[in-house]
């Protein structure tokens, strides 16, 4: 009995020495990499983990691993990552234009002055911080945080997470581990010159990329026991562009590769994701990223599944997550604003009114705070909820632009009238803000070239309200062309200096009605051949009231929405020549533009346009006759070889996206067929229906929409258009 005792306590011994010997579960953590939309297959990677259960106990990311990390760290699935990525509408996350979120004054300028060339005058002539706002960001990254608004650090997740920027000032790498979720994955992702950069906790916080790419070091310093890093970075090349840009870009790589070499050496593993031949703009392909980093995980599955824990302490480990997960966003009970001018102010708190004392809803607050990131004057408008001694807050805080305003914007404009006739111009606008007071608006435009002119309008709300006023003055040389057989056989050339006053109201952000009287002087002679038109000069007085309406989403080819452009004129006074029959004295006109764009799938496009307008019963000199030849409006004849004291127009086409050209720096190309009909005439019984065919090729470009296209008449006549920037009416 005392041997089995002795034996007994020996066994016993051991095995309490043995359990207590057990090592507990590694702690694993994931160190997600930078490498813009090639971050997207850091999901498939995840995928690959849930799948064969390796729990991903504590995470660190940088640029777009910061931001698919943070997203996992706030307890998204892998599932639940894809659909977000690829629900998100890239072209307007990351594309050109802000057209659709602007109201309607700034899609006035947009359209006006379709390029990119777009500088701040604040401080001397200074080009925009970054090509993109990064306004839809913003929103895409308050949504997730959204429920995280009393977090006090990171390591409340349901992950525990870090993200990882460069302090500008500092020239120091920072290791985010608190405050606001939402500016900390925007800091980590603010790649120069692509989005401004966060000012957060006294730093100006951009890209973690530079100096810590694949953050393992970071990992290893939240105590992991295993730290898997995940490599999604610029793919290996041995060659070199020479050129200067390339030369420049090639240093900044291999800059970042060598620092990133020194954070790998903190790794356990590399999970190296094969991105030959995605590019860092391949936003579009998530699917095929998804599968890249799938299949990368599966690559290592020996290394991997050493962490694989069974099905019970899969489902305590996803029940743990689950549980420190937030999904509620608490009702707000008041308004703060931070960063907002007086003048907007009165305008955001009544739009957000309705936002307070109910359940949060998301798209809706989004769409009411594009109104004050629609004006164009702020760098971003972002929100969030907070704790106040008051109560739950709904806080919007906007921030200023460095570089502007005022703004001076640029264009090139070219258009041919005949095949062999191209008109010239080089135009500018400069707006200001707040010129006679907050809600003020100040514009001044200048062509040189064909047609130079020079104008200012200055543009006041009244009392907050949707009503306005505005004084405008011009001072422009229009020259007509009369053509024929494809040539130029005459010209006439107006001058005019008027001065306006109007009073209008925005029914919407995307409408306008204004009325009011133009008082000025005309002068109008003949400049090449014999157009068998008068010499005039003399007082003109006009009455105009106009309507309109733009509701699309881009000002070059849209894949949405209604544009309306109406108005009609009443003109009391101008010269006369005597035995002219002819006059613009008490001629009344009217004229509506109308088009409508629709998508089908992504790449489809079907769009309608209509124009005309009359002169009723009045016969107009033809400085204010109706021309046709624009794209769209009859383009096989050539801009003045017909015109009449009225027109119609009716144009259907279809359009199909081929290509694009770099996020950023371009957009969409299309190739596209459009059929027209319609007439220019004087009197009924000389309408004559022509009818056109149209083919082309459209693309966005850093100076604006250029056009390609030639046009068929059906009665045999033909035309090429060429247009580059304003050549959409």
């Amino acid at each position: 009995m005392k041997r089995l005792a002795v034996v007994l306590l020996a066994v016993s011994t051991f095995g309490a020495g043995a359990a207590r010997a057990q090592p507990a579960r590694p702690t694993v953590g994931v160190a997600f990499g930078g490498g813009s939309a090639r971050g997207i297959a850091h999901i498939g990677v995840i995928q690959w983990f849930e799948e064969h259960h390796v729990p991903i106990d504590v995470a660190a990311g940088t640029s777009m691993g910061g931001l698919v990390g943070g997203a996992f760290a706030s307890g998204m699935s892998a599932a639940e990552l894809r659909t977000l990525i690829v629900g998100t509408d890239w072209d307007v996350m990351f594309g050109s234009s802000s057209f659709a979120f602007k109201n309607i004054r700034r899609k006035e300028d947009a359209r006006s002055y379709p390029s990119r060339l777009e500088f701040g005058l604040k401080r001397g002539l200074v080009p925009p911080t970054a090509l993109n706002d990064g306004q839809q960001v913003d929103f895409l990254l308050a949504r997730i945080a959204a429920p995280y608004y009393a977090l006090k650090q990171f390591d409340d997740l349901p992950t525990p997470f870090r993200a990882v920027a460069v302090d500008l000032r500092a020239g120091e790498k920072v290791v985010m581990d608190r405050g606001s979720l939402g500016t900390a994955l925007r800091a980590t992702m603010s790649l120069p010159g692509v989005f401004p950069p966060v000012e957060r906790d006294g730093r100006v916080l951009v890209d973690g990329g530079a100096l810590d790419n694949i953050p393992a070091d970071v990992v290893r310093d939240m105590k992991a026991s295993v730290v898997i890093a995940v490599d999604v970075g610029i793919p290996p090349t041995d060659s070199v562009d020479y050129s200067m840009l390339g030369l420049m870009g090639r240093t900044v790589d291999a800059m970042m590769q060598a620092a990133t070499r020194a954070s790998l050496k903190s790794a356990d593993m590399t999970i190296a994701v094969d991105v030959k031949g995605f590019g860092s703009l391949d936003w579009r392909r998530a699917d095929e990223l998804i599968a890249r980093g799938y299949q990368a995980a599966e690559a290592r599955r020996d290394e991997l599944v050493k962490y694989r824990v069974d099905d019970a302490a899969w489902q305590a480990w996803t029940s743990a997550r689950a549980s420190r997960r937030l999904t509620v966003v608490p009702i707000p009970k008041l308004l703060k604003l931070e960063g907002v001018q007086a003048g907007d102010a009165e305008l955001v708190t009544r739009l957000l009114a309705a936002h307070l004392n109910a359940p949060v809803n998301i798209p809706l607050l989004e769409r009411d705070l594009t109104r004050l990131s629609g004006i164009d004057r702020y760098q971003a408008v972002d929100w969030q909820i907070v704790d106040t001694p008051e109560g739950t807050g709904l806080l919007v805080r906007a921030q200023d632009k460095s570089y502007a305003p005022p703004f001076l914007m640029l264009g090139l404009n070219i258009e041919n009238t005949t095949s062999e006739t191209f008109r010239v111009q080089f135009a500018g606008r400069y707006l200001a803000y707040d010129t006679v007071g907050s809600g003020s608006e100040l514009r001044i435009d200048a062509g040189i070239g064909a047609d130079p002119n020079l104008s200012a309008a200055l543009y006041k709300s009244l009392a907050g309200s949707a009503l306005f006023a505005r004084g405008s003055g011009r001072l422009s040389r229009q020259t007509f062309n009369f053509v024929q057989d494809d040539a130029v056989i005459a010209q006439y050339r107006e001058e005019q200096a008027w001065m306006e006053g109007e009073i209008g109201s925005n029914p919407s952000r995307e409408s306008e009605i204004t009325g009011g009287f133009r008082l000025g002087h005309v002068a109008d002679n003949v400049r090449a051949g014999d157009p068998g038109l008068p010499e005039l000069s003399g007082r003109e007085v006009t009455f105009r009231l106009r309507y309109t309406l733009d509701q699309q989403d881009s000002p070059i080819i849209p894949s949405r929405g209604l544009r309306i452009a109406a108005g009609i004129s009443q003109t009391f006074d101008s010269p006369e020549a005597p035995g002219v029959e002819r006059t613009n004295r008490d001629l009344t006109q009217m004229e509506l533009g109308m088009s409508s764009f629709h998508s089908i799938g992504g790449r489809n496009r079907l769009f309608a346009v209509f124009a005309g307008g009359t002169s009723f019963d009045d016969s107009p000199l033809p400085t204010r006759q109706f021309t046709v030849g624009y794209p769209f409006i009859l383009d096989a004849f050539g801009v003045g070889e017909e015109r009449g004291d009225h027109y119609a127009v009716l144009t259907l086409g279809a359009m199909r996206r081929v290509g694009r050209l770099p996020d950023f720096l371009g957009g969409p190309v299309f190739v596209g067929a459009w059929l027209e009909n319609g007439s220019v005439f004087d009197t009924h019984e000389k309408a004559d229906v022509n009818s056109q065919l149209g083919l082309g090729i459209i693309g966005d470009t850093l100076v604006g929409p250029v056009l390609l296209g030639t046009s068929f008449g059906f009665d045999g006549g033909w035309r090429v258009t060429f247009g580059v920037g304003r050549v959409f009416r």
